[in-house]
C-alpha cells in the first residue's frame, strides 16, 4: 500500500468515513510523505490533493474550524506548486465550495465573499474544467438561498442569480449546471411567494423554471424543482386558475417520472413532494385531483424494484386520502393502507433508518386512526404495532418509539373503558425488551415524551 499512492488515499477516505482519525491522519502523513514535493510524481500529487480536500470537509464536520483552514491552505499551497494540474484544482474548488458554504451559514460575510472570489479565479480560466465552475455554480446557489432569506439582501441576490445564469445558460454547461439554477430559483421563487404581493418582484422565478423542466434533456433535479414552485402557493390561489394548474401539475409529475426511472433518490424526492401536494390538495377538500395525485404516487411505487422507502411513502400518502377530509366512506384507502403494512412489516431487507421510519409510520397512523374514531384500522395497526415491536431483530430504538406507540393505544384503551383491550396492551408491553439503563434522558425519549 506504502508504494501505491491512490490505495492510500482511498484508506485515508474509509478511515475518515468510520470515524478513524488517528489512522486518517497517519495516512495523510504518508501521503503527504509521497506526493509533497516538487517532484513527487504527478499521481501521488493528485492523491495528496484529494485526501487533503476529505480531510478538510471532515474538519469541518466535526467543528473543527482552525483545523479545517490550515488543511485548507495547505491545499491551497499545493496548488500553486510547479506542475499543478486541473485534477488537483478541482479538489481545491471542491474544498473552497464546502468553506464557503461554512461561511455562508455562520454570517462571515467577508470570508464568503473571498472565498467566492477564489472560486470565480479558478473558474475563469481558459484550462478551467466544468467540475471547476460546477464548484462556483454550487457556491452561488448557496449563497442565492442564503440571501432569498429574510435577512438576506435581495440586490446581491438578484446579482448572483444574473451571474449564475451566465453561467449555467451557455450552450455546453453541464446539465449539473443548470441543476444549482433551477435550485436558486426555487429558493427565490418560495421567498417571493411569502411575501405580501405589492412587494413581489417582476421576475417570474417560475416561468424560468418550467423553461428549464421543459428542454428535452432536463434533468430529474430539475423537474422536481419545477414541480415543488407549482405547487408552493396555497391550492386554488395559484398562477393557472383551478383547471390549468391541475394539468400543468400532472404534465410535470408525468415528466418527473420519466427523468427519475434511474435514479432511486429522484423517485424518493418526487415521491415526498408528491405526498405534500396530495395533502394540501385533500384539505382543500378537491378529492378529484387528490385522486389523480395518489395514482401517480401508486405508479412511482407499485414495481418490482420498488423499495420498503418508496412503500412507506405511498402508505403515508393513503394515510392522508383515508383521514384528512375526514370522511370515512371509501373503505378501499383502509384496506390499501393495511395490505402495504402487511407488506413492508413482513420479512423484507430494510435499513436502520427505513425500520425506524417504519416504526414511526406505524404508531402515527394508528393514533390518526384513534383520533378518527377508526375502530377497525386502530386495531389492525396495533396488531402490526406489537408484532413489529416484539420481532427479533428489533434494535433499542425501535423497541423505544414501538414502546410510546403501545404506552399510548394502553393510555387511549383506558379512556375508552375498553378493559380487556388495555389487558392485551400491558401484556404486550411487558413483552417487550427493557432498554438498557441511562444515565439521562436521549433525545429520543425526550421527544416521545412531548418535552
Amino acid at each position: 500500500m506504502a508504494d501505491d499512492p491512490r490505495s492510500l488515499a482511498e484508506a485515508h477516505w474509509n478511515a475518515l468515513r468510520k470515524g478513524g482519525r488517528i489512522e486518517a491522519r497517519r495516512l495523510l502523513g504518508l501521503l503527504r510523505t509521497a506526493g509533497g514535493g516538487d517532484e513527487a510524481p504527478l499521481e501521488a500529487r493528485q492523491a495528496l490533493a484529494g485526501a487533503l480536500a476529505r480531510a478538510h470537509w471532515d474538519a469541518g464536520r466535526s467543528a473543527d474550524a482552525e483545523g479545517a483552514r490550515d488543511l485548507l491552505d495547505e491545499l491551497r499551497g499545493h496548488c500553486r506548486r510547479p506542475g499543478a494540474d486541473e485534477a488537483q484544482r478541482f479538489e481545491l474548488s471542491k474544498a473552497l465550495g464546502t468553506a464557503h458554504w461554512d461561511a455562508v451559514r455562520y454570517g462571515d460575510a467577508r470570508r464568503a465573499g473571498r472565498i467566492l472570489g477564489e472560486l470565480r479565479d479558478l473558474a475563469k480560466r481558459g484550462e478551467a474544467t466544468e467540475g471547476q465552475r460546477l464548484a462556483l455554480a454550487e457556491a452561488l446557489a448557496h449563497e442565492i438561498r442564503h440571501h432569498a432569506g429574510p435577512q438576506g439582501d435581495r440586490e446581491r441576490a438578484a446579482s448572483l442569480l444574473r451571474d449564475l445564469r451566465t453561467l449555467a445558460d451557455r450552450p455546453h454547461a453541464p446539465e449539473e449546471q443548470r441543476d444549482a439554477l433551477a435550485r436558486a430559483l426555487l429558493d427565490l421563487h418560495r421567498e417571493e411567494a411569502r411575501r405580501p404581493e405589492g412587494e413581489r418582484g417582476g421576475e417570474d422565478r417560475l416561468a424560468a423554471l418550467r423553461a428549464l423542466a421543459e428542454r428535452p434533456e432536463a434533468t430529474a433535479s430539475q423537474h422536481l424543482a419545477c414541480i415543488e414552485a407549482l405547487q408552493d402557493a396555497p391550492w386554488q390561489t395559484g398562477l393557472f386558475g383551478h383547471r390549468r394548474r391541475q394539468e400543468a401539475l400532472l404534465t410535470a409529475v408525468k415528466h418527473a417520472e420519466r427523468a427519475s426511472l434511474d435514479d432511486r433518490r429522484a423517485g424518493a424526492l418526487l415521491g415526498d413532494a408528491l405526498v405534500r401536494m396530495h395533502g394540501k390538495v385533500r384539505r382543500a377538500k378537491d378529492d378529484a385531483f387528490a385522486d389523480q395525485l395518489l395514482d401517480r404516487l401508486r405508479v412511482l411505487t407499485v414495481r418490482s424494484d420498488a423499495t420498503i422507502e418508496q412503500w412507506l411513502t405511498l402508505a403515508g400518502g393513503v394515510c392522508d386520502g383515508l383521514w384528512i377530509a375526514e370522511t370515512f366512506a371509501n373503505r378501499e384507502f383502509a384496506e390499501e393502507l393495511e395490505e402495504i403494512l402487511h407488506l413492508v412489516t413482513g420479512p423484507v431487507e430494510a435499513t436502520v433508518r427505513q425500520r425506524m421510519t417504519l416504526a414511526g409510520l406505524l404508531v402515527g397512523a394508528h393514533h390518526r386512526a384513534v383520533r378518527h374514531e377508526d375502530g377497525r384500522v386502530s386495531k389492525a395497526l396495533l396488531t402490526l404495532l406489537h408484532a413489529w415491536a416484539v420481532r427479533e431483530g428489533a434494535t433499542t430504538e425501535e423497541g423505544e418509539v414501538l414502546g410510546h406507540g403501545l404506552r399510548l393505544a394502553h393510555e387511549h384503551a383506558c379512556a375508552g373503558g375498553e378493559t380487556a383491550l388495555a389487558a392485551k396492551i400491558e401484556a404486550a408491553l411487558a413483552a417487550l425488551p427493557s432498554p438498557p439503563a441511562r444515565a439521562g434522558a436521549t433525545a429520543l425519549q425526550d421527544l416521545a415524551a412531548g418535552s
